[in-house]
């Protein structure tokens, strides 16, 4: 059960850092910020993931002390509720805080890419996103009991999918990506640009 929830979890951050980039690919002011978009999403995944499981180990060891300390007989003050509501509050803002921190280098060091090294990464990454859509679509043609091929159609839609967005975000990296860096270079804009 807590490994489906896992799973489930991280499942639902990458659809939704899927909806995310299709999104910011379609408005065309917020396409350079795509991709950084997408992994903002996906990186709350794992670390709402750590999160409960830190939560889980302060539970243990709560339950712990509580039993040591009625098989001693030694009084022990319950934890007031507004604790654990803080807790839940700082939980989620420190989530908030390392997705934030991871997309801001991502978006950095994106900028500080050569165009091919970063056409590459543009079209690796947009198929893993295109391969989330066919999950969806997997998943939904699998469920569907009155899809006679499901599986093959799903593998099919997946391949499709993921061709299809890797050959756009490589096609389409200088859009990705905005204008060359002014501030802390470390490609020259022609590389930045891919003019040779």
């Amino acid at each position: 059960m807590g490994a489906f929830l896992c799973v489930a979890i991280v499942l639902f951050f990458l659809a939704l850092g899927a909806i995310v980039f299709v999104v910011c690919g379609l408005i065309p002011p917020l396409r350079r910020f795509s991709l950084s978009a997408a992994l903002w999403c996906a990186v709350w995944g794992p670390c709402s993931i750590a999160w409960l499981m830190l939560t889980g180990l302060i539970l243990v060891a709560n339950g712990f002390a509580m039993s040591t300390a009625q098989s001693r007989h030694l009084p022990l003050p319950e934890v007031p509720r507004q604790l654990w509501t803080g807790y839940g509050i700082a939980g989620l803002l420190g989530v908030a805080l390392v997705a934030t921190v991871i997309s801001l280098v991502h978006q950095w060091l994106m900028h500080r890419m050569t165009f091919s090294l970063f056409r590459l990464y543009a079209g690796l990454v947009s198929a893993g996103v295109g391969s989330v859509w066919g999950w969806g679509l997997w998943i939904w043609l699998v469920l569907d009991l009155r899809a006679r091929y499901g599986i093959a159609l799903a593998g099919l839609g997946m391949v499709f999918l993921s061709a299809t967005f890797g050959y756009a975000g490589w096609h389409r990296a200088s859009n990705l990506r905005g204008n060359s860096p002014t501030r802390f270079p470390l490609v020259t804009p022609e590389e930045f640009e891919g003019i040779t």
